[in-house]
C-alpha cells in the first residue's frame, strides 16, 4: 500500500469512527436554557402579537412562551424542555407544552410534569396586562 492509499484509509476510518459517537451527542446536546432577568413588554395591536388575541393562542419569544389562556389570563413559561433543551410547542387545545424530542409533557397553567422524562418543572414568568400592552418578568 503507498501512502496516498494509506492516508485515504485512515481518514475514512476516523470518520466512520466519529459517526457514533456524534449522534450521541445529538441527543444528549443541551438546547436552551430557561431565560433569566426576562422583562419584556408585547403589544397585542401589533400583527406579530395578534395570536394572543385568541383564547389558546400562544407565541414564543425571547426563550419564553406566552400563552392566552383565557380572555383575561395568559400565562408565561421558558420554551426548553427542563430533560434536554429542546424547544417546546403548545397545544391549546390540550392545554400543555409538548417536547418533540422525547415526549416530554407540561401542564400549560403550572408548567408541572405531567409525562416523559423531564426532570423538573418549567420556569414560569409573570404576565400582566395593561390595556393592549403585556409585560412579562421573571
Amino acid at each position: 500500500m503507498d501512502r496516498k492509499e494509506f492516508l485515504k484509509s485512515t481518514f475514512a476510518f476516523c470518520g466512520l469512527a466519529m459517526i457514533p459517537a456524534a449522534l450521541m451527542e445529538s441527543c444528549s446536546q443541551s438546547g436552551g436554557v430557561a431565560p433569566s432577568n426576562v422583562n419584556f413588554t408585547l403589544d397585542l395591536t401589533q400583527s406579530a402579537n395578534a395570536v394572543l388575541n385568541n383564547v389558546g393562542g400562544s407565541l414564543a419569544t425571547n426563550g419564553v412562551i406566552v400563552v392566552r389562556y383565557s380572555t383575561s389570563v395568559f400565562y408565561a413559561f421558558s420554551q426548553y424542555c427542563t430533560h434536554q433543551g429542546c424547544q417546546l410547542s403548545y397545544d391549546g387545545s390540550a392545554k400543555v407544552f409538548a417536547c418533540p424530542c422525547h415526549g416530554g409533557m407540561f401542564s400549560g397553567t403550572t408548567g408541572a410534569v405531567l409525562s416523559g422524562p423531564p426532570p423538573s418543572a418549567l420556569t414560569k414568568y409573570n404576565v400582566t396586562q395593561s390595556g393592549n400592552i403585556l409585560t412579562v418578568k421573571s
